[in-house]
């Protein structure tokens, strides 16, 4: 394969190499980048289901607020109307104050021993009923009959009256009532009104924590599920109660899942997630497979604002984002992609076309400009031999002619100067490389006119193969011999000279140029190969010549130097290893 073809192919792959790595980690960052906005649009979802969550409890407390001082109302109403012991109050009282205040049943809560018991109630399954194994609720109770005031931080505190969450009825689990209870100490007993939170149920189903991420679900099909994790129990054996009925209940508020679906279980890793993201307050996300599905799941801590840790316990909002959508958007991302790099690299062969042709008519036109200097160079060379070949019978007859009229020493000025005229000949014939024979010749005729003694040495390289192209070789020596006349015309006739120098040691060419001239300082000598620079009068010359000199020289992996004393004058020494070129 040519050389120039192969180049051109190195680039072709080098560049569809490039637009591919490119490509590629366009991929990768575009692939975190939509992870990154699954994540971001998981907490956006979980953001606004905490938003409508909490305004969901702040209307779900405001309600409970309401039925709790209702509660205490017909409590104080239950009172006006009853004896101030219990032992004088009937179960038949209580039903009909029940009708009447419009309650779902009333109950008096009276001391037996170390136990809180109902003693009497318009529901028959509360009569008896013990109070001993409630928790904080049986802790209220016992400041409301001591202090007559609760200060426990769970449940509504109102003057002689503590009203408790909406739970679930120890007596009947099937039931979720909100219960009240007041004590002003005129009295043996607590009275207890409650009603079943029908309002509150109704509430729930129409704008209760379900509803609303359904309805976001519905909105972003992409996410899959949203649930909320009881932090105090999820992950952990389930708190079952047991109602004095014997029925086996789970409390509101001990509930693992307390809104929401959970069917992308994973455990023991949900456990943990659901607990780092608490007890560090950040959102925990990852992609995983369940139940053959690939998914990013994110869970999202809400931490309570409140004391109340039974009613305002810390949560984990868990998203499940279907990684479908992720693969949709790559999928998409990976066509571009093929794409792109389909019509940049036929638009990169175009434009490589374009610049290797550009390139390629550039260096054929200064190969053109180059061999035709060559060219005249060689012709003004033979020119020049021809002529003096042609005068060499009118020499002839004249020596002759002088020696017939013995004219010995206009003889001997005239033979020495014809044999100077040849021995130059000569010598540049035994150059044995034509290009170097032809640029010294037309140096030497440009030396002349300018009266400058052009003195040139060179080694027979006969067959010798240099390694060298002729154009570069006629462009390093034509610029070097230019340069030094360029310098050496400004000093008088006298003072011109120029010695050019040429010869091969081992595998090493070695061409030099030397003439006289100012001394360059060390800056100089570092600026002078540079292109523009120029120590010749501003607009004369385009200081180039040493640039493409220098340049010319590196191509064959050569050096170049300058020296430059008052006594040796300026010398630049060029160095050309033969041995890459082979001899």
């Amino acid at each position: 394969m040519h050389l120039k073809s192969r180049f051109f192919y190195i680039v072709i792959v080098y560049v569809i190499f490039v637009l591919c790595v490119n490509n590629v980690i366009f991929y990768f960052s575009t692939k975190h980048t939509v992870i990154g906005n699954v994540e971001e649009q998981s907490m956006m979802a979980a953001r606004n289901l905490r938003i409508a969550i909490d305004r969901y409890k702040t209307s779900v407390n405001y309600v409970e607020d309401l039925v709790g001082q209702q509660l205490r109302t017909v409590a104080i109403a239950t009172r006006d109307r009853l004896a101030p012991n219990a032992d004088q109050v009937t179960n038949a009282e209580l039903e009909q104050i029940s009708r009447e205040l419009g309650v779902s049943h009333i109950t008096l809560l009276k001391r037996q021993g170390d136990d809180i018991v109902g003693v009497r109630s318009s529901d028959p399954k509360e009569i008896g009923m013990s109070t001993k194994k409630w928790g904080y609720w049986f802790t209220a109770f016992k400041q409301l009959l001591a202090d007559r005031e609760v200060t426990i931080p769970q449940g509504q505190k109102l003057p002689n009256y503590w009203a408790g969450p909406i739970e679930h009825a120890d007596t009947d689990p099937n039931k979720i009532d909100k219960w009240g209870y007041f004590y002003d100490g005129t009295t043996d007993y607590i009275i207890n009104p409650y009603v079943e939170d029908i309002q509150i149920k109704h509430y729930d189903q129409l704008a209760g924590p379900d509803v609303i991420l359904n309805a976001m679900i519905q909105d972003n099909p992409s996410i899959l599920e949203m649930t909320g994790f009881n932090y105090n129990t999820f992950g952990k054996p389930l708190k079952v109660s047991r109602s004095q009925s014997g029925q086996r209940f789970v409390s509101l508020y001990d509930r693992p899942v307390p809104f929401g679906q959970y069917t992308y279980a994973e455990g023991d890793r949900d456990a943990e997630s659901v607990r780092s993201a608490i007890e560090r307050n950040e959102t925990i996300a990852y992609t995983t497979v369940v139940q053959g599905r690939k998914v990013v799941k994110s869970f999202i801590p809400v931490q309570p604002k409140s004391n109340d840790t039974t009613a305002d316990y810390p949560y984990v909002i868990g998203v499940v984002f279907d990684y479908h959508t992720i693969r949709e958007v790559l999928d998409e991302q990976i066509h571009s992609m093929i794409n792109r790099i389909v019509v940049m690299t036929a638009l990169s062969l175009v434009l490589l076309l374009i610049v290797f042709r550009m390139i390629k008519r550039n260096k054929d036109e200064a190969v053109r400009v180059t061999q035709e200097a060559y060219i005249d160079e060689m012709n003004d060379m033979f020119t020049t031999i021809r002529g003096q070949r042609h005068d060499f019978l009118n020499h002839v007859q004249t020596i002759h002619t002088m020696l017939q009229l013995k004219k010995y020493d206009d003889l001997k000025e005239y033979t020495g100067e014809l044999i100077g005229e040849i021995r130059q000949i000569n010598d540049i014939i035994q150059i044995g490389h034509p290009a170097i024979a032809a640029i010294v010749q037309s140096k030497v005729v440009i030396a002349m006119d300018k009266k400058i003694d052009f003195r040139h040495e060179f080694s027979p390289f006969g067959n010798l193969t240099l390694g060298v192209k002729s154009v570069d070789i006629v462009k390093i020596i034509g610029n070097l011999v230019d340069n030094a006349f360029d310098e050496t015309v400004k000093l008088p006739v006298a003072e011109r000279w120029v010695e050019l120098k040429g010869w091969y040691t081992g595998r090493t060419l070695f061409i030099t140029v030397r003439n006289p001239g100012p001394v360059l300082d060390d800056e100089e000598k570092r600026k002078i190969f540079e292109p523009g620079y120029s120590t010749k009068t501003a607009g004369d010359h385009s200081g180039i010549g040493l640039a493409v000199t220098k340049e010319r020289v590196g191509y064959y992996k050569g050096t170049i130097t300058v020296e430059s004393d008052a006594e040796q004058g300026t010398t630049f020494i060029v160095s050309i290893p033969l041995e890459r070129f082979g001899k």
